[in-house]
Order: C-alpha cells, then structure tokens, then sequence
C-alpha cells in the first residue's frame, strides 16, 4: 500500500505505509480496506493537508459536508468520522502530532429511532415488487430472507452456498470482524436465486454488484414503493424484528443475525442452519 501525504512536527512527505500498517494491524482485513478508504477521502476533501495542521474546524467542515453535501446517513457519517479519528489518535500516540482535535468533534445523532427503521412486511413486499430486473427482484428478496449487511450479500459467492434437497439452501456470509455465521434459505427464495446462476463458476459472486450498486438499486425500488428514506439495511432490521414477533427463539434469532451479543437483538425485542426462517415467515 504506497499512500503519499504529510504528516507530523517534520513537515515532510512519507510513505505511509509504516505507519498506515501498524494502525491498522490486526485488524480484519475489510476493516483495514474501509479505514483506509474512509481515511484519504477526508484527507482528500480537506485537501491533502499536514495531519498535524488539521484542526476542529476542518473536521466538523468535513462532517458537514457528509451529512448535507452527500446526503449520508448518520451511521455512514460516523463510520467514516470514526475512521480519521482512529487515525488521529494513533498518530498522537505515536508522537506524530502534538494534539487531536478529533478528541473535541461531536459526532452527528441520529433522531430516527430503530423502530422507525422497520418495515411491515407489505412493505417490505413493496420494495422488492418495485425491483427493476429479475435479477434485483431476486436480490432484493434474498437481502431480506437472509438478513444480510449489504458487504456480506455483495461479498457472497456460489461456492458459499449449499443447495440442500427440499429446495432450501445454506449460505455462509463473512460478516463482522471477518466471522462466517451460516443462514438458510427458503426454498421459494433460493430457487429464484439460483435461476440466476447459469454458466457462473463457484468463485463467481452470487449477484455480481458491488455496495454501492446495491445501494442505487434499492433506493430506486424503495423510491418507487414510496418509501425513499429506506436504506437496504432497513431489510436487515425488518426481518430480525418480524422473526422475533413471530416467535422465533431469541437465541436463534442472534445466530441468524451474527449479533456478537444477545443484548443487540434483545433491542428489536421484538440461525443458526437448524433454524429456518421459512419455519416462522413465508418467504
């Protein structure tokens, strides 16, 4: 990784990858891709300055300018803020810069409450009846079968899937902190799914489109269903509430969301392979 910026008290121009390396060592590997996408877009947008010259102020411009130049939701907004202020405070740690003016930014709140980010399940019919394509049809209901993070459905590929007998399927997806957790699939979905194969190798991905594809593809069916706000990670928060009002036990609901802690889907109060989201909903 060859990054050119300045840096520091010594005003000079390094290559970054001594210090971008051990900042993010250990870290999962999709972690350290994002980091550093996150990181030379500010620095980009503040203009390639001195790292030790960035103050308050440039900060909250930079924030600003995600929130209403880009339009950005708030947890992308944090993410990315969240990014250069890991790096800020490594780079204090290590005697790089005399302060951290990071330290001081106020990160944005997000007034929309969970509940407001789950949609009934006619609603979430309406997005994916609103897909422009067989194959965004089948994306889109696969997004919300699985309840997968948009990184791991455009990660997924065929060799992770595992077509079982009664039509279903089992699908390993790489989520959080590079942790695999395996979901089954409905059969009605997964053979929508699986149309769509074709002449595809076990290393191709399963619907070939990156997040951001993703992303311009739902918010168009989402528009057209006359729910703009809705982000695919709205699919997400769906199908984890609508399991658990349907009765599926907490603990399987954790595993099916890859929920570290059982305290995360307690919130929705609202599987592991065994567990079949097709036992409780109609997919």
């Amino acid at each position: 990784m060859l990054i050119t910026f300045v840096i520091g008290r010594r005003a000079m121009a390094v290559q970054s990858t001594v210090l971008i390396e051990q900042w993010l060592y250990g870290r999962p590997q999709a972690t350290q891709r994002a980091y550093v996408k996150d990181v030379l877009s500010a620095l980009r947008y503040l203009d390639n300055p001195l790292l030790g010259s960035i103050d308050l102020a440039d900060l909250q411009r930079y924030q600003l300018h995600l929130i209403q130049g880009r339009h950005l939701e708030v947890s992308s907004v944090r993410r990315k803020i969240a990014a250069l202020r890991s790096l800020m405070k490594f780079a204090q740690q290590q005697g790089h810069i005399d302060r951290n003016p990071a330290l001081a930014l106020r990160s944005p709140k997000d007034n929309r409450s969970l509940h407001e980010k789950i949609l009934s399940r006619e609603q979430v019919q309406t997005v994916i009846d609103a897909a422009s394509s067989v194959r965004n049809h089948a994306m889109l209901r696969f997004l919300y079968a699985s309840g997968a993070r948009a990184s791991e459905l455009c990660g997924l590929l065929w060799k992770d899937c595992l077509a079982k007998p009664d039509g279903s399927a089992v699908v390993r997806l790489l989520g959080k902190g590079e942790k695999w957790r395996s979901v089954t699939i409905p059969p009605p979905v997964w053979q929508e799914v699986e149309r769509l194969r074709g002449e595809k190798g076990v290393e191709d991905k399963v619907f070939g489109v990156s997040c951001r594809q993703l992303g311009r593809i739902f918010e168009a069916a989402a528009l057209k269903a006359k729910i703009p706000e809705a982000t695919p990670h709205w699919f997400r928060h769906s199908i984890i509430s609508h399991l658990i009002e349907a009765g599926m036990p907490l603990p399987a609901v954790r595993d099916f969301a890859g929920h570290s802690n059982i305290s995360t889907t307690n919130i929705y109060a609202h599987a592991s392979p065994e567990q079949n989201p097709g036992n409780y909903l109609s997919l």
